[in-house]
């Protein structure tokens, strides 16, 4: 029988920055071979893979990955110039900000938009991964969700996403056993630019701090933390859902 290559490759999608940038760094450190997915945001992007080269080889890719053909030419590039992919990362999203009372200020595309980065491209970049992280030891599927999928967050659109995402975790976490473990980070408010200016991001991890049990947010680097976590222990664990949001979810 062949055995199971060891392999230190990973891939993390919506990586130039906050939780995605924090996690390319960890994973660095911890030598493995990065491959920094991203969309637009391309100087963040370079400074990103600057730090990673600091510590380990990586690899910056442009990519749309709610599209399947970015996805698996995504992988061919990763298996060409890193290995055989043994981790995966889902962390790319969007939103758009509207209040759940403003059911007027979301459409139909709003809709379509959020679930293809959200929910569609976890779904496409597992898929192309697939065949590549069952060549290596303790393959794992990381995906991105948010407490928001208890009906929170930034808009009713975004919080349907994340449910959405939570489902397909469990679903993957069947069908890919018994050699790859699927699982989901929920985090609640992480202070990033994702929610606007510095003031903005202050001023709105406070009102979320007094909702919160342990009355506090979460900095990018205290989540990156429990992805590692992921990435280096559990190969028993699959289908499981961590709340990294301060006890948010124990309110909703």
């Amino acid at each position: 029988m062949k055995k199971n290559i060891v392999s230190k490759v990973a891939i993390v999608t919506g990586a130039s920055k906050g939780l995605g940038a924090e996690t390319c760094i960890k994973l660095a450190k911890e030598k493995y071979k990065v491959a920094i997915i991203y969309k637009s945001s391309v100087n963040e992007a370079k400074n990103i893979l600057l730090q990673c080269e600091k510590f380990s080889s990586a690899l910056l890719i442009k990519a749309d990955v709610s599209k399947k053909k970015s996805c698996e030419k995504i992988v061919n590039i990763v298996r060409k110039k890193l290995g055989e992919i043994n981790i995966l990362i889902n962390n790319a999203g969007k939103t758009k900000f509207v209040k759940f009372t403003n059911l007027d200020g979301l459409n139909e595309n709003d809709f379509l938009d959020i679930y293809r980065t959200n929910v569609i491209s976890a779904f496409l970049m597992s898929r192309a991964c697939h065949k590549s992280m069952l060549k290596t030891l303790h393959p794992k599927i990381i995906n991105i969700s948010s407490v928001a999928s208890l009906g929170l967050g930034s808009s009713i659109a975004y919080a349907c996403s994340k449910g959405a995402l939570n489902t397909l975790s469990l679903s993957l976490a069947r069908t890919m056993s018994p050699k790859i473990t699927v699982n989901t980070i929920s985090p609640g408010y992480i202070k990033t630019s994702w929610h606007g200016s510095k003031k903005q991001v202050v001023k709105k991890a406070k009102i979320y701090e007094k909702q919160v049990m342990l009355k506090r947010s979460a900095a990018p680097e205290e989540v990156a933390d429990i992805v590692m976590w992921y990435v280096k222990n559990p190969h028993l664990i699959t289908g499981e859902n961590i709340f990294v949001d301060g006890g948010l979810h124990l309110s909703s």
